[in-house]
């Protein structure tokens, strides 16, 4: 190749977080990872406290997945073997050691992938039983069961209709179905939670036009608990229960109910070895409460978050402790819809929900490091394009990807194109450290000799950056340079070359390490 003179540079920042923040967050400006298909599903997202991530979704020719390393962007979505047309209601999880499972319903049945660690996803199985309608799957990892699917299960000719369980082994083999509820109620919406300390399901029971909240716990032989009443009954349908277990084996259970003339959220827990508290109202009093969410940390302090009368709230509590007044986390300037929450380990937390301007569709999401409070809601997403069902989730490090539907919300979604984006948030903390660096890209990936690419990242926080090129293979450096990052999106352009080299034909890895930080690498092919 021709011997390149020059290195062009440009740097690009986002403009800084407005004052009165907690602590300084950070979003990366949304990217498109699917482009719009008919009939493509919104995604489901799951990771661990480490940043890996994993999200699914369904297409037309059936659901796809895509991984994320610690703090790397998104790979390239694939199918998942053995799923097919008509698929539906995606649900993934994943587990500190980087297993997944995924699971949706096709065909009326209940089926799963699952992903063993760094390994690709495996052909689906069919879990439900032949003969009966299955909706609302959700799993679980982190528990005894490698994973622990539930869903909803009715027989084709009529009947009870019941939540119902499958647990696979370490090896990956599932264990015949088992009940959950009992065989006469009327049992909807399962919620489910796994750790250390045990597995949970909690469900909402139908007794004509009452509702209730019940839960069961996984036992050692395999089986549940005779289901226990959480909530007081309810005429409101808004009784779909979340529900949380730390490692400790404690549980935590939040919904929404119709109590006079209001609907509120309200939340109860389960001690290890004793019996469900009273029900605590954590919501401001008044109408239109829906949506409940919870999650705990390590330490089993939790997270609960709702909407009510279009703004969404959170409340807070720590282990033992009794729950904390109610927040507002979005503004009077959008209508917020159903939030979604992710909360680490070390306590980091994401909420993220749908909103409207009445004109606009958007995705919006608010942070919180694990010793802050939650920053002002930013909106993720491109206004020019629709958003909806925003989801992601939130390592220790406070990086946080986040994905959502791109499409017209006044369609039908059977028939509508649609597609999925991205963006990655960057919780900031008011402890010391060095930046963390996201989200290294080349653009394009494969290049000519000289041709121009252009590298971009995130930084938690300003700092100097060190680029280097080496060989893939390895070697020695054959170039390097360093610059001052911004905090936010840092965009850089070459021609052809690094600090001066240029790089022929080959496969090169490019380094980026932040002033005391975690380097991150890529790989550009020049051919």
């Amino acid at each position: 190749m021709g011997v390149v003179n020059r290195t062009a540079i440009t740097l690009l920042a986002l403009a800084a977080l407005p004052a009165g923040a907690s602590a300084a967050t950070q979003w990366l400006p949304p990217s498109p990872l699917a482009g719009q298909v008919r009939g493509t599903g919104a995604p489901a997202v799951a990771g661990n406290d480490d940043g890996r991530a994993v999200a699914a979704w369904a297409t037309p020719t059936g659901v796809v997945t895509t991984l994320r390393t610690p703090g790397g962007p998104w790979y390239q979505p694939v199918r998942v073997p053995g799923s097919g047309r008509g698929a539906t209601q995606v649900a993934v999880a994943m587990t500190t050691g980087g297993q997944a499972a995924v699971t949706w319903i096709e065909g009326g049945r209940v089926r799963v992938s699952l992903r063993p660690a760094r390994r690709r996803f495996l052909p689906a199985t069919a879990l439900s039983l032949p003969g009966r309608i299955a909706t609302t799957p959700v799993v679980a990892l982190g528990g005894a069961c490698a994973p622990l699917v539930a869903w909803s299960g009715e027989a084709v000719t009529g009947g009870a209709n019941t939540i119902e369980s499958a647990c696979a082994s370490s090896s990956g083999r599932f264990a015949a179905t088992r009940p959950v509820s009992q065989p006469d109620e009327l049992a909807f919406t399962p919620a489910i939670a796994a750790s250390p300390g045990g597995s949970v399901i909690a469900w909402r029971r139908d007794e004509g036009d009452q509702h209730r909240v019940r839960a069961a716990m996984r036992q050692r032989d395999g089986s549940f608990s005779v289901p226990a009443d959480v909530s007081q009954t309810s005429s409101s349908v808004f009784v779909d229960p979340a529900i949380a277990i730390a490692p400790s084996g404690d549980v935590v259970a939040a919904w929404t109910l119709l109590r006079g003339a209001d609907v509120i959220t309200q939340a109860a827990s389960l001690p290890v070895g004793g019996v469900w508290t009273k029900p605590d109202d954590i919501s401001r009093p008044g109408t239109q409460a829906r949506g409940a969410q919870v999650a705990t940390d390590a330490r089993g302090n939790a997270v609960a978050t709702w909407v009510r009368s279009g703004v969404v709230e959170a409340a807070t509590r720590v282990a033992g402790q009794p729950w904390g007044p109610p927040r507002d986390l979005s503004d009077g300037s959008v209508t917020a819809g159903t939030p979604r929450l992710s909360v680490s380990g070390g306590g980091a937390a994401l909420v993220t929900w749908p909103a409207t301007t009445g004109t606009s569709y958007l995705a919006q999401a608010a942070l919180r490091a694990a010793t802050a409070d939650f920053g002002a809601p930013a909106t993720i997403s491109d206004p020019r394009f629709p958003a909806i069902a925003p989801e992601g989730v939130i390592g220790d490090d406070g990086i946080a990807p986040v994905m959502w539907q791109w499409t017209d919300p006044a369609l039908d979604p059977s028939i509508a194109q649609a597609g999925v984006s991205s963006a990655t948030g960057l919780a900031g903390s008011d402890q010391p450290g060095p930046a963390i660096l996201v989200d290294l890209r080349a653009r394009p990936a494969t290049v000519s000799p000289g041709q121009r690419f252009r590298v971009t990242f995130g930084l938690s926080n300003p700092s100097r950056v060190r680029l280097a090129i080496t060989p893939s293979a390895g070697g020695r450096e054959v170039g390097a340079l360093s610059l001052s990052g911004a905090d936010g999106a840092n965009a850089i352009t070459f021609e052809g070359g690094l600090g001066g080299a240029a790089l022929g034909r080959g496969r090169w890895r490019l380094t980026a390490t932040p002033r005391g930080g975690t380097s991150r690498s890529l790989v550009v092919v020049v051919r």
